[in-house]
């Protein structure tokens, strides 16, 4: 056994321990994924475009009516291009990009 996969096999046990004390896997088991509000933004403005909203739709839906009328006919608007970037890295995501995460 090699030291680096050392702590995947005494991960593995806890679990196992886990189960079998309490039939259970204990909720330290499933860390937050650090990118999942992010990744819930992109995936929600994904679905926004492909269900035929536009980008000013979906900036409600994500932001709110009051920050969107408040920022986004506001030159240089951020709020346009992140909406933007979200739609467009859904996209790739929904080409292929998510294999990256199940690695």
């Amino acid at each position: 056994m090699q030291p680096q996969h050392l702590k995947f096999h005494v991960a593995a046990l806890q679990f196992l321990n886990d189960i079998n004390g309490c039939g259970r896997l204990a909720a330290a088991c499933f860390p937050p994924e650090p990118r999942g509000a992010r990744l819930r933004l992109v995936l929600q403005a994904l679905d926004g475009s492909l269900a035929g909203a536009s980008h000013q739709e979906i900036a409600i839906a994500l932001f709110g009516r009051r920050r969107v009328e408040e920022d986004w006919s506001y030159p240089g608007s951020h709020l346009r291009d992140q909406v933007r970037r979200a739609i467009q890295r859904g996209r790739y995501l929904m080409g292929g990009g998510y294999r990256q995460f199940l690695m």
